[in-house]
């Protein structure tokens, strides 16, 4: 069977006992309503995805999954001979569509979504161009940037928790079109052991972002963070601003990964879930070479505010 080939990650679902309160925080966050019911909200970004966060109603809080957009309905059924599969079902719920229903060896549930009906893509600035001492980009243009709700653009990535990570990447490689970008090792003897490995899309020549996915093992199961792409350096610093003006609670940021080169800042929403705005993420293709890393936690932050020891249990 053919891989399954995906478009882009669509969104991360959570529950929550208070939808009220996640509202509250992913406005100030620069997410926008797109729908809510009784018993979920539905937040999206600037472009025309429906939604790119989920949160459901529910007495404990807890990581529901994560969801992939797939082009055709031959993808889907493609998916639908994935070991564990559903059928192909239709999505009952805010923007419709049609999804298949996946769990992973170490049971996170995945979803592949297709034909999720588009929202009007929203007017914003432009990114703002830099004067580099090498390169002048910007002329007769002044930068005006305030503290505020960052408009979040779309979501990137995000990261699982997993007990077992060889068996939760080798599954994700062997049914999706994805290759490893990079890998985390810790190290050991004979040779450093791999605990974490970021997936790519695999489209040869063409560019795509350092990762969709990272697998990551761990003590804990669930979501180490789900991430959302902003405009530029001065939208991720304007909304760290905005943030802390807003007393919401500061993880990590802003500062520079050294695994895919992005600019960071995290937040945990009021629920204890971690969310990221990124920008400046490296774009590859077939011609770069994985990095193996083995390093303390301290080096995986270039500049900037390193995450706690807590980020990396």
């Amino acid at each position: 069977m053919s891989r399954v080939s995906i478009s882009d990650v669509a969104y991360t679902a959570y529950q929550v006992d208070d939808l009220d309160l996640m509202e509250r925080f992913l406005l100030d966050f620069g997410m926008t309503r797109s729908a809510r019911t009784d018993t979920a909200l539905y937040m999206r970004g600037t472009g025309a995805n429906h939604h790119v966060h989920v949160a459901r109603l529910g007495k404990e809080n807890k990581f529901l999954g994560g969801a992939f957009k797939v082009a055709t309905v031959e993808e889907l059924e493609k998916a639908t001979q994935i070991p564990g599969a559903s059928a192909i079902e239709t999505i009952d719920g805010p923007g419709g569509g049609l999804r298949v229903t996946l769990t992973t060896p170490n049971k996170h549930t995945i979803w592949l979504e297709h034909g999720v009906a588009s929202v009007p893509e929203m007017t914003i600035r432009r990114s703002y161009r830099m004067n580099f001492a090498s390169e002048h980009l910007r002329h007769n243009t002044a930068v005006r940037q305030r503290p505020e709700p960052t408009p979040v653009l779309r979501i990137g990535h995000f990261v699982l928790w997993v007990p077992d990570a060889i068996s939760e990447i080798d599954w994700f490689i062997k049914h999706f079109a994805l290759v490893p970008a990079d890998y985390i090792c810790a190290p050991a003897e004979p040779e450093p052991i791999t605990v974490g490995t970021f997936l790519r899309y695999d489209r040869g020549q063409e560019f795509v972002e350092h990762h969709a996915i990272l697998i990551n093992q761990s003590k804990f199961f669930g979501c180490h963070h789900s991430s959302y792409e902003v405009l530029d350096l001065d939208a991720v610093t304007a909304g760290h601003d905005y943030l802390v003006g807003k007393g919401w609670n500061l993880d990590a940021g802003v500062g520079r990964h050294y695994l895919g080169s992005l600019i960071y800042d995290y937040w945990l929403d009021p629920f204890g879930f971690r969310v990221e705005h990124y920008t400046d993420t490296d774009l590859i293709n077939d011609d770069y070479v994985p990095v193996r890393f083995v390093g303390g936690a301290h080096e995986t932050t270039q500049w900037g505010m390193a995450p706690p020891p807590s980020f990396f249990d």
